[in-house]
């Protein structure tokens, strides 16, 4: 049997900061969708809870 150095706390931690950065990434995607469909940035908001500056600026970095 091999035994690791890894903390299941550590492991666990890590699983759930990476699918908070997953949720968020698709949030994102969904956004820059919705502007290329040239949707309202008050709608975008409520689709995907980002703020009105997160969307601002995805649509500024076209």
């Amino acid at each position: 049997m091999v035994k690791t150095l890894i903390d299941p706390r550590i492991k666990a931690e890590g699983i759930k900061e990476g699918k908070v950065e997953g949720i968020k990434e698709g949030k994102i995607e969904v956004a820059r969708n919705l502007l290329a469909l040239k949707a309202d940035i008050d709608m975008i908001q409520k689709a995907t809870g980002l703020s009105s500056e997160e969307i601002k600026q995805l649509h500024a970095n076209k």
